[in-house]
């Protein structure tokens, strides 16, 4: 019999499906207010790109998966220091690409 934890592993990877051509890296939570925000590293010829959510994070790719990490950690500082309860994780990330 499976844990709850592994089932819930398997039904958190099987929501977000990576597009053609990308494969995944490393997969980040991190608690956000009272949700939990999902953050997904991938590979896309060399590049890597980051999903919170299912939603990509910056229109440019990283160079690699250090300077993506790096990025998301001050991002997460940000995001679990302010009150998220009135502000939408979509309007974040259009704020930071635009």
């Amino acid at each position: 019999m499976k844990s709850f934890s592994s089932m819930q592993i398997e039904l958190n990877e099987a929501k977000f499906k990576l597009p053609r051509g990308e494969k995944e890296l490393k997969r980040d939570a991190t608690k956000v207010g009272s949700s939990k925000v999902e953050i997904i590293y991938t590979d896309n010829k060399g590049k890597v790109n980051v999903y919170i959510d299912g939603n990509l994070f910056s229109e440019k790719p990283y160079k690699d998966l250090k300077s993506a990490e790096k990025e998301m950690k001050q991002i997460k500082s940000i995001m679990s220091s302010s009150d998220m309860q009135e502000v939408k994780l979509e309007d974040i990330i259009n704020e930071i690409n635009s």
